[in-house]
């Protein structure tokens, strides 16, 4: 009852989505806030967060700091900082070297990592920026990430992932944090906006050559994505660029923006002119995994009768193979260049296990929700999306979920095996038992039995597990 009234709201006013995982902890907040306002209920302190006023304004901040997650670091996804290095910034300071004006917004910015991380790029790109009149903007919903983002204090975990080159621009300060030099500091402005309900283009956010909003969307539902993607084509210059976290713009209508596909990402540009548009430059990552390996007689009465004609992989195909070959940025790549039909079963499957993979559990256990809708007894997602909740430490869930793989498939063994070593400390007698069906079932399986789902055969578990 709570949530039903709640997401609503919430959705409307920031486009955000609760995840299921989150259902308890979204109810035991607006329970807190009623009782720590003393309200007479749920419907007062509805009332209280659709008025205009400083209390209403500041309710949503106590919302979105406890449904928003901040997590992030110095030059994240290296693939995509790859590309932003060696491809979009050097041409579009090549592009506006007359100018000499760059316009760089990341929306959605958090602690400020990411337009921070755009500032070292362009230390090292840029020799003359002291010339250049350069608009570097962080923008948040998050009032307390704002502020943290201004003081420019990190921990060593924020900057796990940079060079000696990066780490001399920071400096030891107190409580063991390391202070962002004021030389790049100093060249980023924040600022509060909500990308649903704020207007732009505006005043200071417009003809932006380059816009990030990576790992954003995934809390956002689809109606709020297509409004703010509208509105960042309109913020665009022509032919400048956007950047999202991978396969987050799945499904949505590309109005005014064409794909450029990279080995490490997709990335979209405006279109310059939409009644010339160019067509979209193809970096090798579709010829990189979609090799041709089926083929069929050609029938045409004109050719020679040994003729064959080779056929390309299909999108599931290609997935497929691009995950078993962990390029799991190729496997989002692909997904993105799909009909937005909804009604791709692989498409979703194949899109979870790489966003699992690569540590976005929102994300994967969303598109594991839309194939589950689309087929309700899938082995393998009811295995995956348990996996899933095991890595956000939800045991209770990721029992139940392998518990349910079991009922569908009784001969599945790895989800035996994945429950059994989740009770061997707490319930010994259950792991043993569990170990002992394991077991039972692979021994009537033929050992050339293959589980896609771990990459073994039946014979080789047999080995492996103790009788």
């Amino acid at each position: 009852m709570w949530l039903s009234a709640f997401q609503p709201l919430l959705t409307a006013y920031t486009g955000l989505t609760i995840a299921p995982s989150d259902y308890d902890k979204a109810v035991r907040f607006l329970q807190h806030r009623v009782a720590e306002l003393r309200l007479f209920d749920l419907s007062s302190y509805l009332g209280l967060l659709e008025t205009q006023s400083l209390a209403a304004d500041q309710e949503w901040q106590h919302i979105v700091q406890v449904l928003t997650v901040p997590e992030s670091f110095f030059l994240r996804d290296k693939g995509q900082m790859q590309i932003l290095k060696e491809h979009i910034l050097p041409e579009l300071i090549q592009r506006n070297h007359h100018s000499r004006q760059l316009r760089l917004w990341s929306a959605g910015c958090s602690t400020g990592e990411e337009p921070y991380s755009l500032a070292l790029l362009l230390q090292q790109l840029l020799p003359d920026i002291h010339d250049w009149d350069v608009l570097i903007l962080g923008t948040d919903i998050n009032d307390k990430v704002l502020a943290k983002a201004r003081a420019g204090l990190y921990t060593r975990w924020s900057l796990r992932d940079v060079g000696p080159e990066v780490l001399a621009y920071f400096h030891p300060a107190a409580h063991g944090q390391l202070a962002l030099d004021a030389s790049i500091r100093d060249r980023v402005s924040f600022r509060r906006t909500n990308l649903l309900q704020t207007p732009f283009p505006d005043f200071e956010i417009n003809d932006i050559d380059l816009i990030l909003c990576r790992n954003v969307f995934i809390y956002f539902d689809q109606q709020a994505i297509a409004t703010v993607l509208a509105k960042f084509t309109q913020t665009l210059k022509p032919e400048g660029y956007l950047l999202t976290g991978h396969g987050e713009l799945y499904q949505q209508a590309l109005n005014g923006l064409e794909t450029r596909l990279f080995l490490e990402s997709v990335v979209y540009q405006r279109i310059a002119n939409k009644r010339a548009a160019l067509p979209p430059l193809l970096l090798p990552v579709i010829e990189a995994i979609a090799p041709m390996v089926s083929t069929k007689t050609v029938t045409d009465s004109t050719a020679p009768k040994s003729a064959t004609v080779a056929l390309p992989l299909t999108a599931s195909a290609r997935m497929k193979q691009a995950y078993l070959q962990e390029d799991y940025a190729a496997v989002l790549a692909i997904a993105q260049t799909q009909p937005s039909q909804g009604t791709d079963f692989e498409t979703y499957y194949w899109s979870a296990k790489a966003f699992a993979c690569i540590g976005q559990y929102h994300a994967a256990e969303t598109r594991l929700q839309d194939a589950l809708a689309l087929k309700p007894r899938s082995v393998s997602c009811h295995y995956l999306l348990a996996h899933v909740k095991e890595s956000q430490n939800d045991l209770e869930n990721a029992k139940a979920l392998l518990q349910k793989t079991i009922l569908l498939d009784e001969t599945f063994v790895p989800a035996y095996l994945d429950l059994a070593a989740l009770c061997e400390h707490e319930e010994p007698d259950k792991y043993q038992q569990l170990h002992t069906q394991a077991l039972t079932c692979l021994k009537q399986l033929p050992p050339e039995h293959y589980f896609e789902d771990i990459a073994a055969h039946a014979g080789d578990l047999i080995h492996l597990l103790p009788s």
